[in-house]
């Protein structure tokens, strides 16, 4: 080998040490740095007079911490299609790791509600858990509308808050629009988020 093929040779290295990103596997996004945020869909959720419109659940990551994860959902109460500011309307939250929020929110293996199907994620350069945390604690007792107070708008809340980068065009409005549509064919259209991934 020349000294000048030996000299290629050591800046293309230098180059692709410095640029390479690290390999990750499709199913251990959740290891990488920074703020992160995903979508869970169970499909037979909320179903009203036959039709079944489905149910989301949201998950943020702590950009300082990334083992540490905060979750929840709303899931309405009864079967109701409203709920009064002040009534109870089924939102919960919890924290800890990636595989106790796997538990957490259960998988579907057998087509029944309140057990998920899937989720999507998308990735932020940092992240507000205490501000997402303040809007879930100011919407939990602001009632429910099963087209325009759901599950589904108080994740978005939840989100923005999170992160404010998370505008329109990563996160369209999701008002009137049934949960399992919006994770299926909106959020297709909307940048930055991955593909819907299965247990």
């Amino acid at each position: 080998m020349t000294r000048k093929h030996r000299t290629l040779l050591t800046l293309l290295t230098a180059v692709l040490t410095a640029t390479a990103a690290p390999m990750v596997a499709p199913g251990t996004a959740e290891a990488a740095t920074g703020g992160r945020a995903c979508l869970f869909l169970d499909k037979e959720g909320a179903r009203i007079a036959g039709r079944t419109y489905g149910h989301v659940a949201w998950a943020i990551r702590d950009p300082k911490n990334t083992n540490h994860w905060i979750w929840g959902a709303t899931e309405g109460y009864k079967g109701k299609l409203h709920i009064a500011a002040g009534d109870y309307n089924g939102s919960w939250i919890k924290g800890g790791t990636w595989d106790g929020l796997r538990r957490s929110i259960k998988r579907d293996g057998r087509h029944r509600a309140g057990y998920y199907d899937a989720y999507r994620c998308i990735n932020t350069a940092s992240g507000d858990l205490k501000a997402a945390q303040r809007t879930y604690n100011n919407m939990k007792d602001n009632g429910y509308d099963i087209g325009f107070n759901n599950c589904l708008t108080k994740s978005i809340a939840i989100f923005r808050k999170y992160s404010p980068s998370l505008s329109s065009k990563h996160l369209p409005d999701g008002r009137g629009v049934p949960p399992r549509n919006y994770f299926a064919t909106t959020l297709d259209h909307a940048r930055g988020w991955e593909k819907a991934r299965t247990y």
